[in-house]
């Protein structure tokens, strides 16, 4: 039987060179295609990264921090929840602004209620910062014994003495304008605790209608820094309550 002639050198070289070509075009055809899916998926990535970050500048507006504080009573444990006035772009919130005119307003109770016969001279000249001019002057008249048989300084004299404790404070408008400012009305609802040695404490409870602005007037430094708002009384009434609440 005869046998099939071999290949020949030349036709071995050819083949061997055929098949290397195929395999560097089929190399260089998934590197290319490697490539092509490495630079889609990048751009991908690139287009989801700026969609999500036009995401987030939109929703960035509507979104704020509240910040609080954790209040724990070392007596009993119970923990709550205090509220931080803070600004909103440059601008106080509403809540705080009703914080201070309630701080000024239960200053204003406390100096002007109150009685101790060492603090006397300083709660009437705190009243007077705190009140317009005829304010200042039913509240002079009020306390000077010489024209007023009723004094406080009269009736509670050195050992008596006379507490307030502030049960709320509610407005009766948000402001009305009158001569070009704004005047705020308020219900301040206290109680009074007369206190003399040998006695029972005798509590009894008040509301006072108290109506205020707050003006820029010039004033020393010494009395800026007790009224650096300007806080003014301009109206003032004072009923006992029937009942306690």
């Amino acid at each position: 039987m005869a046998k099939k002639p071999g290949k020949t050198k030349a036709a071995l070289e050819k083949e061997y060179f055929s098949e290397a070509r195929s395999w560097d075009i089929d190399t260089t055809f998934r590197m290319k295609k490697s490539e092509r899916r490495a630079w889609l998926v990048a751009v991908i990535a690139i287009a989801l990264a700026v969609i999500e970050g036009f995401a987030i500048a939109s929703l960035t507006p509507l979104k704020s921090i509240e910040p609080f504080v954790i209040r724990v009573d070392n007596n009993t444990g119970l923990v709550d929840v205090v509220s931080v006035l803070a600004e909103t772009d440059g601008v106080v919130k509403q809540e705080a602004r009703e914080a201070l005119d309630k701080y000024w307003l239960g200053q204003y109770i406390l100096y002007r209620e109150r009685y101790q016969w060492d603090t006397r001279d300083y709660d009437r000249r705190i009243v007077g910062l705190l009140s317009a001019s005829g304010i200042q002057q039913e509240y002079a008249d009020y306390t000077d014994p010489k024209r007023n048989p009723a004094a406080p300084v009269l009736v509670f004299g050195q050992n008596a003495e006379v507490a307030t404790h502030v049960k709320s404070i509610s407005f009766i408008n948000s402001g009305e304008v009158v001569n070009g400012e704004k005047r705020i009305t308020a219900l301040v609802r206290y109680t009074k605790t007369v206190k003399r040695p040998g006695e029972i404490n005798a509590i009894t409870h008040w509301g006072a209608t108290v109506t205020f602005v707050y003006r820029n007037a010039a004033m020393k430094v010494e009395d800026r820094l007790k009224n650096p708002l300007g806080f003014q009384v301009v109206g003032y009434r004072n009923d006992q309550e029937s009942i306690g609440g």
